[in-house]
């Protein structure tokens, strides 16, 4: 039974005579015949420009070569003084220039294609009249061993064993196809392919539906538009410092002085970045707020950078700055709410021209509290929950509810995404490969640029071993923001706390129980 491409044969298929002939085909050539039916194709002429080209069936044999077979059914007429030919009552163009010329843009453009380009392949062409009987030669061009009537379609195998000999006998020069040539040949007419979107485009797309999806989450601020104080709680992917930059930006807009702040250095400096937002916005994270204000107030006094530095001692001197320099914005924003201790509130709403009633909110999320600090968001009215992630895909999604705790499970919003990778290495040199086969597949395979990918550990510099694999492929870590050239950025999970990248690599998490992924999460 020969190879049939396409099989089925398309179900569009008008012809009589071709549907009759496909099913011959099949049934009764061996399986070293590949038969091709309707196929065509495309080649440039220097004269012509761009020519197509199709037959009606291309008989391939590994042992011999090729047969291009041009197919007119029903009753058959030629006048030979108008040279014109008919099928049934119908004029239709001549068979046997029309396989000539099929036969040549096929050689053509195979020709195109390193494994034919010296190559002279046995090739010539037919013609079938499978409705009538021809006992002679119908013309000095057109030989009954090259014609397959109607007689020919209960033995076609030996027709097309006759039609090949006589080729051979005509042309003694031409190579038989071959085995690796009837697999070229299947490559070239039947190509088999899957053609995927890159990562690159699926991510921008991803990105922006995720936006789509955050700017609906500003309805809540319009809902609170009226509301001077408001407590915002919501999940990694809520939308949460969106919403809490957006809400600086109108206030600002307004001709309010505002500030907007939050824990993370990284992140203060990400935000204060944009270069569109308002002038009577200030956007800074909270030691760095103190001890500006410090500064400013000449009440700063070093001392060693410990935690009770940072929690306790700063505050303090924020306070007392803010009792020499006075009041200082009409709104203020926090993003992060959950890390700030119970002491840094007083001195931040005492910043406010009116400590008790000025405009004052904050965004958080207990689940995300990765220093443990026991807070309380200092706002009396129970807090608006924003339930949908709309910046992550439903896929990384489904990944960080298995370590998600809290009274209200956030639903999936945005686009379904990519399945969460897994690999798993058993030492440094594990590690290393994984990696260089993560970014060689991300960056050479779907283009994803080096900008868009981060690779984060919950480890500190000294304990972690990323940074001693050296280069990485085409690239070395690197913990500045944003990377430069040939260069990945790496950071703690703590540190990149509230940030976002297209794609993240999370390292180094063996060690960790669930608990700990909980935090990272």
């Amino acid at each position: 039974m020969a190879r049939m491409h396409p099989s089925p044969m398309r179900p569009n298929t008008q012809s009589h005579a071709e549907r009759k002939l496909y099913d011959a085909f099949k049934e009764q050539l061996s399986d070293d015949f590949d038969v091709f039916h309707s196929t065509p194709w495309q080649v440039k002429d220097s004269q012509a420009g761009v020519q197509d080209g199709e037959a009606d069936f291309i008989l391939a044999h590994p042992d011999y070569g090729i047969i291009i077979l041009e197919v007119k059914g029903g009753r058959i007429r030629y006048e030979g003084q108008t040279g014109k030919w008919f099928s049934n009552q119908y004029e239709v163009k001549d068979p046997f220039r029309q396989g000539r010329t099929t036969k040549y843009r096929l050689l053509k453009k195979l020709k195109e294609l390193p494994y034919w380009r010296d190559r002279r392949i046995l090739a010539g062409n037919a013609v079938a009249f499978p409705d009538v009987i021809v006992k002679d030669d119908l013309r000095l061009d057109a030989p009954r061993d090259m014609i397959l009537d109607g007689s020919d379609v209960m033995d076609l195998q030996s027709w097309v064993d006759n039609a090949l000999r006589y080729l051979q006998s005509e042309h003694p020069d031409d190579e038989p196809l071959g085995p690796t040539g009837a697999k070229e040949l299947v490559d070239v007419l039947s190509p088999s392919w899957d053609l995927r979107p890159l990562l690159s485009a699926a991510i921008r797309a991803e990105e922006a539906e995720l936006t789509r999806l955050t700017e609906e989450q500003f309805m809540m601020l319009d809902f609170l538009g009226r509301r001077r104080r408001a407590a915002i709680t919501g999940c990694a992917g809520s939308g949460k410092t969106t919403l809490a930059v957006e809400k600086g930006r109108r206030l600002a807009e307004q001709g309010f002085r505002v500030l907007l702040t939050c824990f993370n250095v990284n992140l203060a400096q990400f935000l204060g970045g944009d270069q569109s937002l308002p002038s009577g916005l200030d956007v800074t994270n909270f030691h760095k707020l103190a001890q500006g204000l410090a500064n400013r107030a000449r009440v700063y006094k070093p001392g060693p950078r410990d935690d009770r530095y940072f929690n306790v001692t700063l505050p303090e001197l924020m306070m007392d700055a803010v009792d020499l320099l006075g009041s200082q914005y009409d709104a203020i924003i926090v993003d992060e709410g959950q890390d700030f201790h119970d002491n840094w509130w007083i001195p931040l709403q005492c910043l406010l021209h009116e400590p008790d009633r000025g405009i004052f909110y904050v965004f958080f999320d207990d689940n995300q509290n990765l220093y443990r600090t026991r807070q309380r968001i200092p706002l009396a009215l129970a807090p608006y929950a924003l339930t949908r992630n709309c910046r992550n895909t439903q896929r990384i999604h489904e990944k960080v509810m298995q370590f998600y705790q809290s009274d209200q499970t956030p639903a999936a919003q945005g686009p379904l995404g990519r399945p969460v990778q897994t690999l798993i290495y058993e030492d440094l040199n594990g590690l290393k490969r994984a990696l260089r086969q993560v970014l060689h597949q991300l960056t050479t395979e779907g283009e994803v640029p080096p900008e868009d990918i981060v690779i984060l550990t919950p480890k500190g510099r000294k304990r972690s071993g990323l940074w001693r694999l050296g280069p990485l492929g085409n690239y070395s870590l690197t913990d500045q923001w944003p990377a430069g050239s040939g260069e990945i950025f790496c950071s703690t999970v703590h540190s990149f706390k509230g940030l976002e990248s297209p794609i993240v690599i999370l390292a180094e998490i063996g060690s960790f129980g669930t608990k700990d992924l909980d935090s990272i999460l």
